[in-house]
């Protein structure tokens, strides 16, 4: 007499259908994973170009509304580099430039500070002096900011132009 077991488990059809549902699965996931790290890379890159511009051309434009006067560039020119009259004579003058993509303000006899941060480099940068006869002085900044891309991904490349005016308040 032979005695009838019942065997459980799965059979290797099952098995392997089981094994490639999972293996679909965690394939979608992390493909979904790797498109949220790459957004949220691209999405800091912007944002530290636009918050770096954004903080540059506040500090111009208050720094030239502050000045007694423009120095340099002359009246109708165009120039990389600013420098402004200021009240306050150990910051007198207040000059403004770039040195390897990265801009600088001095104040009187004192050292070069950077403005901007090291993870953007700043080029382009243009003060146009539109002072009219007569008038306090005018000044039109222009700069472009790009994300520094030591890596060489696509996900860390942005880059922005900044224009601005700004008149001599004194």
């Amino acid at each position: 007499m032979h005695s009838v077991t019942k065997q459980s488990g799965f059979t290797l059809i099952e098995l392997l259908l089981y094994v490639s549902i999972v293996g679909v699965l965690l394939a979608s996931v992390s493909g979904f994973y790797a498109l949220v790290i790459d957004a949220r890379v691209k999405t800091r890159s912007v944002n530290e170009v636009n918050q770096q511009g954004a903080y540059i051309m506040d500090y111009l434009t208050q720094s030239v509304r502050s000045a007694s006067s423009i120095a340099a560039p002359a009246a109708g020119a165009s120039a990389s580099s600013l420098s402004l009259v200021v009240p306050t004579a150990t910051a007198s003058p207040t000059g403004y430039s770039l040195s390897s993509g990265v801009l600088q303000v001095s104040e009187g006899a004192a050292a070069a500070i950077p403005l901007s941060s090291s993870a953007i480099q700043v080029s382009n940068l243009t003060f146009k002096n539109l002072s009219a006869t007569g008038t306090n002085g005018l000044v039109q900044i222009s700069f472009t900011i790009a994300r520094v891309n030591s890596s060489g991904l696509n996900r860390y490349d942005y880059t922005k132009t900044f224009t601005s005016s700004a008149e001599v308040s004194w």
